[in-house]
């Protein structure tokens, strides 16, 4: 099962969810005992974990959240998602987008002290944050407006969480999200950030530029610059690398993984697979198979 997280949520948990200066909330649950699904990000989303556990594989490996942790994904994420045997699973879910970020996430980050911020730090798409009394009870104190909605939510709200914010951005792992944060403000789009989200997209090298907001000569010599390797090269190792993902990770058939990354040759596909991994993608499904035997 492949879902579209935000628009799944919006649909089937109406009733448990707000929307405030684009801010979507919503307080999500499940009953059964065991599941799993891809889940694709929309939107940048945190995920504060109320009851119960889940297991996320991610293409950095595989992480377990439980209750009194949260987890932040980044925009463009794909992750497979799968809530854990043995009780209910329940958490507070929290999606936001650049634009809305702008409006009052720059006054926040210039109120944090240098030595929190990391600018050099590799962006992380994944942080897993655990919860300390202070950012649990703000967590939970959003639970009353979703289910009642009173007068003026939107301001209410939109004060809470630069209060969340904040709580996170001064926890243990505050530096590693103020490293991607600072990605957001008004800025020149960030090339690295760009590729990440875009790459399984059927462009040519002139469109990644042109929707870069670049020239063509301008991108190429960034793209040296700051990834070290062509852009063709780069976006065929991102297809390879996220086709395998849906394979191991995902049990999608060759043809369909191949397509999802952005191949448009099942063909090509296997063979930079081979190239780069010494075995083909049928000998992955094998391998996979026989250790589950």
């Amino acid at each position: 099962m492949s879902i579209h997280v935000l628009e799944y949520i919006k649909k089937n948990y109406k009733d448990q969810t707000i929307e405030a200066n684009g801010v979507v909330i919503a307080r999500y649950f499940a009953v059964s005992d065991h599941y799993k699904a891809e889940a694709y990000m929309e939107q940048n989303l945190l995920n504060i974990i109320l009851e119960g556990k889940k297991m996320l594989h991610t293409q950095n490996g595989d992480v377990e959240v439980r209750a009194g942790e949260a987890f932040f994904l980044s925009r463009g994420e794909y992750v497979m998602s799968e809530v854990c045997e043995g009780g209910n699973y329940a958490c507070l879910l929290i999606f936001f987008d650049e634009k809305v970020m702008r409006n009052w996430l720059s006054p926040i980050l210039e109120k944090i002290p240098l030595h929190v911020k990391m600018p050099n730090s590799a962006i992380e798409p994944f942080c897993k944050i655990e919860l300390t009394p202070f950012i649990k009870s703000t967590a939970l104190s959003l639970l009353p407006f979703i289910e009642q909605k009173p007068a003026f939510v939107d301001t209410i709200l939109v004060l809470k969480l630069q209060e969340l914010l904040l709580l996170l951005l001064g926890s243990a792992e505050g530096a590693k999200l103020v490293s991607y944060f600072q990605t957001l403000l008004p800025r020149s789009v960030d090339l690295k950030v760009f590729m990440e989200e875009h790459f399984t997209q059927n462009w040519s090298i002139s469109e990644f530029a042109r929707h870069s907001g670049r020239s063509l000569s301008a991108f190429k010599t960034e793209f040296v610059s700051q990834l070290k390797t062509t852009p063709m090269k780069w976006i065929l190792d991102k297809r390879v690398e996220r086709a395998h993902f849906l394979i191991e990770k995902g049990g999608l058939g060759i043809g369909e993984a191949a397509f999802r990354a952005g191949f448009k040759s099942q063909s090509h596909f296997s063979r930079l697979f081979k190239a780069r991994h010494a075995l083909t993608p049928k000998n992955l499904i094998d391998k996979k198979s026989n250790l589950t035997d």
